[in-house]
């Protein structure tokens, strides 16, 4: 369940305040909370599970700062975004002059189709309200 809270935000060119839909504060899943979902739904241990998750960490790393970009199957990839200092001529661009990177998720048409609103398993509720206490389906 997907839970929201409502939110205040002002409109920079009309100046008017309206209430959007925004995802309230979650605690993210960790890589010991993911192994032992895993685990509890196949053959494979724990200690397993962990140490292949650790490992694609790592590799993902590895691959991203080498200058790759990583797909991940159905999820979707990473890659590296740059931006930095705008410079007159393209012979003053140089390493100094990018001032940051990051790293863009985009998901695969797979899961973005999965996650569209009004698909099944996809719900709502307001931050609060009785629903969000309600047990979560298991999907397959």
């Amino acid at each position: 369940m997907i839970t929201f809270i409502p939110t205040v935000k002002k409109n920079p060119i009309t100046k008017q305040s309206k209430w959007y839909a925004q995802m309230a504060p979650v605690t993210p899943l960790q890589l010991e909370d993911i192994a032992e979902k895993i685990a509890a739904s196949c053959t494979v241990t724990e200690h397993d599970i962990k140490a292949v998750l650790s490992a694609l960490q790592e590799q993902v790393l590895f691959a991203l700062r080498d200058g790759n970009s990583v797909r991940l199957g159905d999820l979707g990839s990473f890659r590296l975004t740059l931006s930095g200092r705008p410079c007159e001529t393209a012979d003053e661009v140089t390493a100094d002059t990018i001032e940051h990177l990051r790293v863009r998720f985009t998901m695969s048409s797979r899961l973005r189709s999965r996650l569209a609103v009004g698909q099944q398993g996809v719900r709502f509720v307001r931050k609060g309200d009785v629903a969000e206490s309600e047990p979560e389906p298991v999907e397959p």
